[in-house]
């Protein structure tokens, strides 16, 4: 009679972790289950066990890893109101006889910004006028026809600069590449 009660408990248990995961073929695996012997028992009953550690264990990872995104985001945040309100501060102080005191200040917030950007991975990429138009670093967004040669496919000008976090491009660089005249 204990032996019965042991099947059922774990049949259920089976049949609970099915349903949850939602797994097909239900009526199969519990069938199955019914004819194992004693020691298969006891296996998928372990089996389960190490399924629902690990079920948990990624619950946990995934807690974690929210908690960490919502930390930095946080800390960021804190950055940034911190020089919104120095903006707030240099404004207020904006009169004819204070105008080098907001100069300084705009320019003091400026390199506060930057070193904030800096400090989070920010990198700019430098590109500069006469370089080979590249794909993987510029965006073209304008093509303007060049009267020399030597010009063609390299950066006439600089529109906007572009950035990259940790090695990888996340504002390319806009450009106008120069383009040789045809004859049409």
């Amino acid at each position: 009679m204990n032996n019965k009660i042991k099947i059922k408990s774990l049949l259920l248990k089976v049949i609970k972790y099915i349903e949850h995961r939602n797994m097909k073929n239900k009526d199969q695996i519990i069938k199955l289950m019914i004819n194992f012997k004693k020691s298969k028992r006891t296996q998928v009953n372990n089996l389960i066990g190490i399924m629902a550690d690990f079920e948990n264990y990624k619950k946990r990872i995934d807690k974690n890893q929210k908690i960490s995104r919502e930390n930095a985001k946080k800390n960021l945040l804190l950055e940034l109101l911190s020089l919104a309100e120095d903006f707030n501060r240099c404004f207020n102080s904006k009169t004819d006889k204070n105008m080098n005191i907001f100069k300084e200040g705009i320019k003091i917030i400026n390199r506060k910004l930057w070193h904030l950007l800096k400090q989070e991975g920010i990198q700019k990429i430098n590109s500069k006028k006469g370089d080979v138009f590249n794909t993987d670093i510029h965006e073209a967004v304008s093509i303007q026809t060049i009267t020399k040669p030597e010009l063609k496919g390299k950066i006439l000008h600089i529109i906007e600069s572009g950035y990259s976090l940790n090695k990888k491009i996340i504002k390319y660089t806009k450009v106008i590449v120069g383009k040789e005249k045809t004859n049409e």
